[in-house]
């Protein structure tokens, strides 16, 4: 699967996107994600875009490329890197994707150094951009910090983005609602709850779905998304033809015309006598003068 649609939506939610050449085609297709992971590069201070977008396209020490589908600058900018499966994570043992790795998983990679202040300018960016991704597919956002964290016995602890995750998430669906909080009877534990509902019923529903004859997943979302484009080109024409002046005035004009010169004189006499009003021997005095 490869996410062409990326850069789109980023775009309708108002954010400025850089595409890097490339991205359409770079990444495995092997790639069937279900979710989001938010990352920081954890670089300097005085890094470029340019710089880290390098690493991104031609890999670390630890990790080879592409790294991550998308790059968010301090500026706020975006930048699509790739469309396929990319190497931004192990295979979790903790967290929203405990079990997934990057075959299931789209990366964000966050321009940020250790110790760095977040700016509002690129977390408000950092916000909108997921909210957009997760309106668009309805997937859970787990943090790189909670998909390898510490304290199993695993090598390759992380723990990046330096943001609280569920003040992101909370952020994140707000951003979704509109700024409306739409479980406000709900406790802290009965929120969580709910939201873990959520999550395992939509592993369930993308893993599991099986073909008719039982041979394997048949990937549905792609009908959902062909749904949404349809619907996105049908408002546009319906605002369009809101739009549009339906009334062809001189058509009207020419025809009502034709038709008077085709009646009896006295009948067209009275018709034009009828719609001019006092203006009749006005028109009459014109139409002598130009006999």
């Amino acid at each position: 699967m490869r996410l062409l649609w990326l850069a789109d939506v980023l775009r309708s939610a108002g954010l400025t996107v850089h595409e890097v050449g490339g991205w359409r085609s770079r990444g495995s297709t092997s790639f069937d994600p279900h979710g989001i992971i938010c990352h920081e590069t954890r670089g300097s201070l005085h890094s470029t875009d340019a710089g880290e977008i390098y690493v991104l396209l031609n890999g670390s020490a630890t990790a080879p490329p592409p790294i991550a589908q998308l790059y968010l600058s301090r500026t706020g900018d975006w930048h699509v890197v790739a469309s396929g499966r990319c190497n931004h994570v192990r295979v979790g043992w903790a967290g929203p994707f405990k079990g997934v790795g990057n075959s299931g998983l789209i990366g964000i990679e966050a321009q940020h150094a250790l110790g760095e202040p977040w700016t509002d300018r690129q977390y408000d960016s950092y916000v909108r951009g997921v909210a957009a991704l997760k309106r668009r597919t309805g997937w859970g956002v787990g943090g790189h910090k909670e998909h390898q964290p510490g304290g199993y016995g695993h090598p390759s602890v992380k723990t990046d983005p330096s943001f609280n995750m569920d003040t992101f998430r909370r952020d994140v669906a707000e951003t979704s609602s509109g700024g409306e909080n739409i479980m406000p009877a709900l406790s802290d534990a009965e929120q969580e709850q709910l939201l873990k509902y959520a999550k395992d019923s939509n592993y369930i529903l993308w893993q599991g779905a099986q073909k008719p004859d039982g041979s394997g997943r048949t990937d549905f979302r792609q009908y959902f998304y062909e749904i949404e484009d349809l619907l996105v080109t049908i408002k546009a024409n319906q605002m369009t033809m809101l739009g549009k002046d339906w009334v062809n005035e001189q058509q009207i004009i020419d025809g009502v015309l034709t038709g008077l010169g085709s009646k009896d004189l006295d009948d067209a006499v009275a018709a034009l006598k009828a719609a001019f009003g006092d203006r009749a021997a006005e028109l009459a005095a014109k139409l002598a003068a130009s006999a």
